[in-house]
């Protein structure tokens, strides 16, 4: 399970489709921060999928949200 540090700004980010501003504004923390705790949890997500598919580690492969388009786009506000 993700530390709750974690765990609140990839929810915030990619379930509730907040921006970064969006995000350290509910959680009370400076954008950047924002930043790095979102990539060490997908980080951490990524270690863990793999843990539970019994793949080794293979840190040349990124796992990318796919952009969103039109309409989308202006709403969430990046």
């Amino acid at each position: 399970m993700l530390p709750v540090e974690f765990r609140e700004v990839i929810v915030l980010r990619e379930l509730e489709d907040m921006s970064y501003k969006d995000v350290a504004s509910v959680a009370g923390i400076p954008i950047g921060t924002v930043m790095s705790r979102l990539s060490r949890a997908r980080r951490l997500l990524c270690s863990a999928v793999r843990a539970a598919q019994g793949t080794p580690e293979q840190p040349a492969i990124r796992l990318v949200k796919t952009p969103p388009t039109g309409a989308e786009e202006s709403k969430r506000g990046n």
